[in-house]
């Protein structure tokens, strides 16, 4: 299975567990990502980016989540004064260059972004 492949099929699976929300109370909450599945991440990243997240992935932080806080704060300075209230990651496809952020209760927003460098594309 190739790395494409395989990071097509970890997207499909996470966009059925957001899909599956309204559950959740009932479920334990998922897994974190296997050391395997966020080096695979890291190996779609120019050197310096994965260095960063690298450095910053320490004391608890996930890669996954690292990767998820820098594309969030990118998002937000991309998107000055646009949104209000609290956002969050709510899915990331490095296949495609898509992270999808709540902006809000059913609002959704996927934005385009360089898996190699993280930075969001306009």
């Amino acid at each position: 299975m190739t790395l494409r492949r395989f990071v097509i099929a970890s997207s499909a699976l996470a966009a059925m567990g957001v899909a599956a929300l309204s559950v959740q109370a009932q479920i334990p909450p998922p897994s974190p990502p296997s050391p395997a599945f966020e080096r695979a991440f890291l190996g779609e990243m120019d050197a310096a980016t994965s260095a960063e997240v690298e450095k910053r992935a320490t004391g608890g932080n996930t890669i996954s989540g690292v990767i998820a806080t820098i594309l969030l704060n990118n998002y937000q300075t991309a998107t000055r004064g646009t949104a209000v209230g609290a956002v969050s990651v709510v899915a990331i496809d490095f296949v495609r260059g898509v992270v999808v952020i709540q902006t809000g209760a059913n609002q959704y927003d996927p934005v385009r972004f360089d898996p190699k460098t993280l930075k969001i594309l306009k």
